[in-house]
């Protein structure tokens, strides 16, 4: 029974561990702009600071809502065409 339950504690220590490491070397992209989606970067994608990572649709057209603000890869998209985002956001993960 203590065995199993230090274990278990060690496992929880080592992912919590992991999380920190990983969020630490991530950044959140936040959407500038509201609105519908129409494109979004694909997770995996080599991107350099201005690099699009969102487009949406307006009144009068597509506009870009959301920019690398950094030099990464993608890492995670929060957001996929169709959806509707508002300002503020977080529609994607870069990492650094």
């Amino acid at each position: 029974m203590k065995k199993g339950l230090m274990m278990a504690a060690l496992a929880a220590i080592l992912l919590l561990g992991v999380h920190v490491v990983l969020a630490g070397g991530s950044m959140e992209v936040r959407s500038s702009l509201s609105g519908d989606v129409t494109w979004v970067a694909a997770v995996g994608t080599q991107v350099s600071e201005g690099s699009e990572l969102m487009r949406i649709a307006t009144l009068t057209g597509e506009a870009v809502a959301a920019r690398a603000a950094e030099n990464g890869i993608v890492l995670e998209v929060l957001v996929k065409p169709g959806d509707k985002v508002f300002a503020g956001e977080a529609v994607a993960r870069i990492a650094k």
